[in-house]
């Protein structure tokens, strides 16, 4: 994957492992935000440093800079998510099968606290679908916790259709899909 850039200094490329300890720090932070705010996603042990080892060894990994700092990090999967088989309260926007994949998912989008408040979430997201939509992908699909007023917020400003309920490791979750 090439590097991704837009015009406001930041980047997209894959995770290597060096970026496995800053990375690790995002995540960290962003679980503790939800710990203080009451929020009950991620805090059983997921995330943890085997899921972003694992997101790295399956090329899965992004890393948003800003000029060269690591700014962000997710998972961007472009194989098909499992747990989005099985929906309720709703239907996806596109149908799938098994045998082949023509969404992207984007996990564990988290944005490094120095650069909190910035819209790097939202610019972010906005780069991951263009490298969906440059693969071949003809959708994006994401899932959030039902307290998460920032993705809640993001999402359907960034086009995301809620789609219904898909239930994950740590629980029921809300599903969007954004067709391109």
């Amino acid at each position: 994957m090439r590097k991704m850039a837009n015009s406001n200094g930041l980047s997209v490329r894959i995770a290597v492992s060096a970026d496995a300890p800053i990375i690790w720090d995002i995540l960290k932070s962003e679980i503790e935000v939800m710990h203080q705010q009451g929020r009950d996603q991620w805090q059983y042990g997921y995330p943890n440093p085997s899921t972003v080892a694992a997101d790295i060894e399956k090329h899965q990994g992004r890393v948003l800079l800003k000029e060269d700092e690591v700014a962000g990090y997710c998972a961007l999967v472009t194989s098909g998510e499992p747990n989005y088989s099985h929906i309720w309260d709703g239907e996806w926007l596109t149908k799938s099968t098994s045998s082949s994949s023509h969404y992207s998912v984007v996990h564990r989008i988290a944005i490094n606290p120095n650069f909190t408040g910035q819209g790097l979430a939202t610019s972010f997201l906005l780069m991951l679908i263009e490298e969906s939509k440059s693969i071949g992908k003809e959708s994006m699909r994401i899932d959030t916790n039902f307290d998460n007023a920032q993705m809640l917020h993001i999402l359907p400003k960034l086009g995301f259709t809620r789609c219904g309920k898909v239930m994950v490791s740590d629980g029921e979750r809300i599903a969007f899909e954004k067709r391109f």
